[in-house]
């Protein structure tokens, strides 16, 4: 079994989550999948932001020790306004991708870590979406414990809001 690594993102790895999320799209785009690829994703979250994110300390990877590469990333955030707020101290997961083609379970292991990491922050849940027609994924985080708790629009997306108890 492969050894990872979890942290926050250096000032190259921007690019990696973007081009993460490109790879990403081009991959939705052989499946059929309609997500991110229909719903003007790089224009909602070009390059800057990315760059944007890691300066302020909301990037993480998962960096396979072996290689040095980077195989899942993403940008986590301690406030966001899809979610009502209810008063709940959270962590919520957005721009989630992991490298097409990856053999291992990187998403299943960035998640973990990402609980693990809501709960040494103190908070009552790590928070998520995932889109409303997003059968396969809506399965995935059903069955790993995320409930349903509500909905959200974000210009051409609509989501389902996906939350799981910490503490």
């Amino acid at each position: 079994m492969r050894s990872y690594i979890f942290r926050k993102g250096s000032p190259d790895e921007a690019a990696v989550l973007y081009n993460l999320v490109v790879d990403r799209m081009k991959w939705m785009d052989r499946k059929g999948i309609r997500q991110w690829n229909v719903t003007e994703y790089l224009v909602r979250f070009p390059m800057e932001y990315y760059v944007e994110k890691q300066r302020i300390g909301q990037l993480y990877v998962l960096e396979d020790e072996e290689s040095g590469k980077v195989v899942c990333a993403a940008v986590l955030k301690e406030e966001d306004d899809r979610w009502p707020d209810d008063g709940q101290p959270s962590l919520y997961l957005h721009n989630f991708a992991s490298a097409v083609g990856w053999h291992e379970r990187v998403g299943d292991i960035f998640l973990n870590h990402c609980l693990r990491l809501t709960q040494e922050m103190g908070k009552s849940y790590f928070r998520l979406d995932c889109a409303v027609d997003n059968e396969f994924l809506n399965h995935y985080y059903g069955s790993r414990g995320y409930s349903e708790a509500g909905f959200c629009t974000h210009g051409l997306y609509k989501g389902v809001l996906r939350q799981k108890r910490v503490s």
